[in-house]
């Protein structure tokens, strides 16, 4: 606990040391280094956001999107399946 007190002690006389000799500059550095921490903050939380948006609303399309072109496959192998039946019951008629 005493190192604790000791080492707080220690960092308060550094910034004071620091205030001291850069004043102003100091304070608009911190202040903008915060500023700066919050904004992307802020701009992380948003983009989490619109990306679980973006999830919530394109998996469902896109497994519905398989389905459709699944069954359109199944539909189309089966249609050549028939006109390839319909080509040659027609060739042996006409032969």
């Amino acid at each position: 606990m005493d190192f604790q007190l000791f080492a707080f002690v220690d960092a308060i006389a550094d910034f004071g040391w620091l205030l001291k000799n850069f004043g102003p500059l100091l304070l608009a550095v911190i202040f903008f280094l915060w500023r700066d921490y919050r904004r992307e903050d802020r701009l992380l939380t948003r983009v989490k956001e619109l990306e679980d948006e973006q999830r919530k609303v394109i998996l469902p399309l896109v497994t519905n999107c398989t389905e459709v072109i699944t069954k359109n496959t199944q539909v189309m192998e089966q249609s050549s399946k028939i006109m390839e039946r319909l080509e040659h019951a027609l060739d042996r008629t006409l032969n």
